[in-house]
């Protein structure tokens, strides 16, 4: 015990309140503080925390712009594509012909935006090998998938063709097996029985169930499960180019949209198609064009709001919102087009729901074990030179990916693989890393103090 100053001090402390420890701090750590700062307010501290509230909020807030409006366009191209094709609405009953424009419409663009914004443009392309190989049986999937979407919006309405398209995860698990993708284990193999279970119980009770339009729902989520597993060979190799979903488009669009033209032809004819009530005068025919390049806007839309959307944020977002936009449209559709559901289709779609949520949270669940490897990985970054920091952003790169899927079928299949956007960011966002770094301490010292 010593006298400084007037200062009556000594080597104890007393206890101090919740309250005092959130306005003061003591610097006993700090042997570069003086006993006279020990008691004085760390404002620092407070403006650290202020500033941090405001920046989550205010991102908080953009995410939940771009959730509002990826739903907004999702359900607008689910309505319009049942609109458009169904006999009691606009009757238009050539859903390849408008799958097909509508891949134009994308291409187009998607090349527009590569032409205006130079700093999106893909560095590297598939060689003429790799896009025989490996781009064209994807646009061949993909192209599947949304021909017999649309097609079955013919005859099945849109809620029951909402519930069947939920299967898609039970396929796309199923072929990440036979593609060894996926380790097959007893929690996978449960949720595929879960949402193959679901779906029963919705077909079972389907109050206006078409044969047809079942079987090309079930087909085209068939197709997607393929799709997304190919969709994950295809991203295996960053040398593809397909960095972001302008990229992704310009380079699938073409095979799908040649696709779709070709299977157009002897399934509804060209003659028949330009011979309809459709296209029977030039003032007739500049309204029916108009609307179905309106739905190519709308698909566009929607992919470059799920770009963004996953750029802040993940693709475990997007899967888990892609829940309730399920429900939502499902809702929607019982209020546009009067579809009615019975309590055993309730019950399959929550079954099938759960099965999906299970799967999603199997997902955090690794995404949270790869979180802390790389927060250890960060850690080791100081005693790694140069060379060894490239390899390893490079592996955590390649061991990111994790194989996802969406069950909207005009998605762009770069989009739903974690990691497949990585170059894009880096070129986009290099002029922020300073401050996002800064921020990342920030953190850390805050999450130490707690």
């Amino acid at each position: 015990m010593e006298h400084r100053h007037g200062i009556k001090t000594d080597n104890t402390t007393t206890p101090q309140s919740p309250i005092e420890n959130d306005v003061y701090t003591l610097q006993d750590d700090d042997p570069l503080s003086l006993p006279s700062e020990r008691l004085l307010p760390d404002q620092s501290n407070g403006k650290k925390l202020s500033q941090q509230n405001i920046a989550l909020i205010k991102s908080s807030g953009i995410n939940l712009v771009w959730i509002l409006t990826w739903y907004l366009f999702a359900t607008f191209l689910s309505v319009y594509n049942k609109w458009m094709f169904s006999e009691e609405h606009y009757n238009f009953q050539f859903p390849l012909f408008v799958s097909s424009t509508h891949m134009v419409v994308q291409f187009t663009f998607a090349g527009l935006s590569l032409l205006l914004v130079p700093k999106i443009r893909p560095t590297k392309r598939p060689s003429v090998k790799d896009y025989i190989l490996k781009v064209f049986p994807c646009a061949l999937a993909t192209s599947l998938d949304i021909g017999l979407s649309n097609f079955s919006l013919k005859t099945i309405t849109l809620s029951f063709y909402t519930m069947c398209k939920s299967s898609t995860l039970a396929f796309v698990l199923i072929f990440a097996f036979l593609f060894r993708l996926e380790k097959p284990s007893f929690k996978l193999i449960g949720i595929i029985f879960i949402i193959l279970i679901g779906v029963l119980l919705m077909v079972s009770d389907e109050t206006e169930f078409e044969i047809v339009g079942f079987i090309c729902v079930m087909t085209a989520s068939i197709c997607g499960g393929i799709r997304w597993a190919l969709t994950e060979v295809l991203l295996r190799k960053e040398s593809m180019g397909l960095t972001n979903p302008f990229a992704s488009i310009l380079f699938l669009a073409p095979a799908q949209g040649i696709i779709l033209f070709i299977l157009a032809a002897p399934v509804e004819g060209y003659p028949t198609i330009f011979r309809s009530a459709f296209f029977v005068s030039f003032s007739e025919g500049i309204h029916t064009t108009g609307i179905i390049l309106a739905g190519g806007c709308l698909a566009f839309c929607m992919i470059m709001a799920e770009f963004f959307l996953i750029k802040r944020t993940s693709v475990v977002t997007l899967s888990v919102c892609g829940i309730f936009k399920e429900v939502a449209t499902i809702f929607i559709s019982t209020l546009v087009f009067g579809d009615i559901l019975t309590i055993i289709n309730s019950i399959g779609l929550c079954i099938t729901l759960f099965g999906i949520a299970l799967y999603n949270w199997l997902k955090i669940q690794r995404a949270t074990r790869q979180a802390r490897k790389d927060v250890h990985d960060q850690e080791l970054e100081g005693m790694l030179d140069n060379n060894d920091e490239n390899d390893l952003n490079h592996q955590h790169h390649r061991h990111s990916r994790e194989p996802m899927y969406s069950m909207v079928a005009e998605s762009t299949p770069i989009l739903m693989v974690d990691g497949a956007m990585t170059n894009y960011r880096d070129h986009v966002d290099s002029d922020s890393d300073d401050n996002l770094s800064i921020n990342k301490n920030h953190t850390r010292e805050q999450y130490e103090l707690r």
